[in-house]
């Protein structure tokens, strides 16, 4: 069975929380998962917002980019820019808000504010996300192990078209966030295989195809362009929720397969 992928992310380094180091150092690099979505072959689908990532390192992380000149001088002038919060945190709080407000056990104990603040999807994380470790079981379920695993020798045939293949775009993030779900590479469940198919790879390996008309591989971009014109190239809505691309992730697939 195939299952097509992707996760929403905080990567890099993170600022030790008090307890830990009195002059709060940073962490090592890491990838701490926000969300994760997946689609089925037969399209069923799986989401989940965790809830075990460091909430407050997204809603601060900021680039300083450029943004002009100061009083029409030459001077550049910067600015912060929240990209975490803007494009990934923003969309979780309109998507939690708008279940929260239908919710009469969540308003009980809550009062659904308006205003996008720290406090308030905080609030809505807490109440509606998951930890890793239940995230992990319901995927278990959800890909259907341990019942595609081979109990007897003589299943195993029957089995194997029955196993997990993952599929990502741009995978190499979304793989290693959503194998740490498991622990260790070595802890993934029995029948998950230890790579992910990376759907850019395979639409880079279609140009070769067609060399011919694109001849040398400085070509490939504007391939890719011409790609992207037609019409039935899969089109993106609702970018950076990872449900919503693991959908496109699996329209990208199909259409792959048809050229």
């Amino acid at each position: 069975m195939r299952y097509y992928i992707d996760t929403e992310f905080l990567e890099g380094t993170q600022k030790e929380n008090f307890p830990i180091s009195l002059f709060r150092k940073n962490t090592h690099p890491t990838i701490d998962l926000i969300s994760v979505g997946i689609v089925a072959g037969d399209g069923r689908e799986y989401y989940a917002i965790s809830k075990d990532f460091n909430l407050k390192e997204a809603w601060n992380r900021y680039d300083i980019v450029k943004d002009g000149f100061r009083d029409c001088g030459m001077t550049p002038n910067f600015k912060k820019v929240y990209w975490i919060r803007d494009n990934v945190l923003k969309p979780i709080y309109e998507e939690l808000f708008s279940k929260a407000i239908h919710d009469k056990d969540y308003n009980r104990k809550h009062f659904c504010r308006l205003a996008f603040n720290y406090g308030d999807l905080k609030c809505l994380i807490d109440w509606y996300g998951k930890t890793n470790k239940q995230i992990s079981e319901e995927i278990k379920k959800f890909v259907g192990y341990p019942n595609y695993y081979p109990k007897t020798k003589y299943m195993r045939t029957k089995v194997e078209s029955t196993k997990p293949k993952f599929y990502a775009y741009y995978a190499d993030y979304d793989w290693v966030a959503f194998c740490w779900l498991f622990g260790k590479m070595i802890d993934l469940p029995k029948g998950f295989p230890m790579y992910c198919i990376d759907l850019k790879q395979k639409l880079d390996s279609m140009y070769m195809l067609q060399e011919n008309k694109y001849k040398g591989l400085s070509k490939i971009d504007a391939w890719l362009q011409d790609i992207k014109k037609h019409p039935d190239y899969p089109k993106q809505t609702n970018e950076h929720n990872a449900l919503a691309d693991a959908k496109w992730n699996k329209k990208l697939h199909e259409f792959i397969n048809k050229l």
